[in-house]
C-alpha cells in the first residue's frame, strides 16, 4: 500500500526480496520451524541449513538418518524443496564411521572441504587451506591497489589507508575461528604484509622490523594475540549476547591470588584442540592482572593491555 492506494494482486515468485539486508532475517522467520523435532545441534543462516550429529555413539547413525528424513518431510509439508544437488555431508573425526546418508532418496556427497560464511572448513579441521585462500585473496587486492598507484604516490600516507582498508581485512576476516598456528601458514599470511610495507617509498631497503617500527605497525601474529584477548574480553563481559556458560566457565577457585574473572580450561586428548580459540586463551587472559580485566570498556581494556606489554618488553 503506497499513499493509501493498494496494488493489483500477483503471483509471489520468492519468499523474500533477493539481496536485501533484512532477506537473511525473514528468511530464518518464515523456516523458524524447520528444526522442530530434530534431535542433532542445527544452524540456520538465510537458505543455508546444517545438521551437526555426533555418529560415534550408539543410534548415532540412525539418528543423523532419521533427522535427514525430518527435513524431507518438513520440505513436502511446505513444498519448499531442498537443492539436493547442493547437500552434502561432512564427516569429522577420526572414528567417524563415514556412513552414506540419503535424502530425497538420493546419496548425500561426501566433502573434505566446505565454505561457510567465508571460511573454509575441512574435515581434518586444520586451517591451512583458509589461510591460502585468505593470502591469495589479499595479495589479489594488494596488487591492484599497487597498480593503481603511481611511484609518486607511494607515500604512506596513500598506501598504508588503502592496505588497512582493502587488504588486511582479508587476512583477518573471523581469524579468531580459524587463526594459523603451523609456522607455514603463519609465514604465508604474513608475506602479504611483509610485500605491503616494501611497496611504501624510502622503506624498501629497511627490515621488515624497522618498516614496521616506521609506520607504527605490528606483525600480522602480535595482531591476532591482541584480538584474542579483546573477543575474550567481550565474552567475559557479556559483550558478546550468548548464553552464559556456552563459551567459557568461569574458574571457580578459594585462591585469592589473581583476578576474580578467571576462566576454567577444558580437558582435551587430540593436539589440534588446543588451537581453538576458546583453548589457547585461557592461559594468557588468567595471567593478566586485575586492573587489565577489570577494564569497563573495550577501549579501555586495549589500552590496559598495551601497557601491561610494555612493562613485561622492558624486563
Amino acid at each position: 500500500m503506497v499513499n493509501g492506494v493498494y496494488s493489483a494482486q500477483g503471483l509471489v515468485t520468492s519468499g523474500v526480496p533477493q539481496g536485501s539486508v533484512l532477506g537473511p532475517i525473514l528468511f530464518n522467520i518464515f523456516i523458524s520451524d524447520i528444526a522442530e523435532g530434530i534431535n542433532g545441534k542445527v544452524c540456520l543462516f538465510a537458505d543455508d541449513t546444517k545438521i551437526c550429529n555426533r555418529v560415534d555413539v550408539p543410534g548415532g547413525i540412525s539418528q543423523m538418518t532419521n533427522d535427514l528424513g525430518k527435513l524431507k518431510k518438513w520440505s513436502e509439508l511446505w513444498q519448499l524443496s531442498f537443492n539436493v544437488d547442493k547437500c552434502k555431508i561432512m564427516h569429522l573425526g577420526r572414528k567417524n564411521p563415514r556412513a552414506e546418508y540419503r535424502i530425497f532418496d538420493t546419496v548425500l556427497t561426501s566433502t573434505s572441504e566446505e565454505r561457510d560464511l567465508g571460511v573454509i572448513i575441512s574435515e581434518d579441521l586444520r586451517v591451512s587451506s583458509q589461510c591460502n585462500r585468505a593470502a591469495g585473496n589479499a595479495s589479489r587486492m594488494l596488487s591492484c591497489v599497487g597498480r593503481g598507484t603511481c611511484i609518486s604516490s607511494r607515500k604512506r600516507e596513500v598506501l598504508m589507508p588503502l592496505y588497512r582498508a582493502l587488504v588486511r581485512p582479508r587476512l583477518e576476516y573471523c581469524v579468531q575461528y580459524w587463526r594459523p598456528y603451523l609456522q607455514k601458514d603463519i609465514d604465508i599470511l604474513e608475506r602479504v604484509q611483509r610485500r605491503a610495507t616494501e611497496m611504501v617509498y624510502g622503506l624498501k631497503e629497511k627490515s621488515y622490523q624497522e618498516r614496521l617500527n616506521d609506520l607504527n605497525m605490528y606483525r600480522l601474529e602480535k595482531r591476532r594475540d591482541i584480538g584474542d584477548m579483546i573477543e575474550t574480553f567481550k565474552y567475559v563481559k557479556g559483550i558478546h549476547k550468548v548464553e552464559e556458560g556456552s563459551i567459557f566457565k568461569r574458574k571457580q577457585s578459594s585462591k585469592t591470588r589473581g583476578h576474580s574473572l578467571r576462566l576454567e580450561g577444558k580437558r582435551f586428548k587430540s593436539n589440534i584442540r588446543k588451537h581453538y580459540f576458546t583453548e589457547r586463551v585461557v592461559d594468557t587472559w588468567n595471567s593478566l592482572p586485575v586492573e587489565v580485566v577489570e577494564a569497563k570498556t573495550v577501549i579501555e581494556f586495549k589500552q590496559a593491555w598495551d601497557r601491561h606489554k610494555a612493562i613485561l618488553n622492558k624486563r
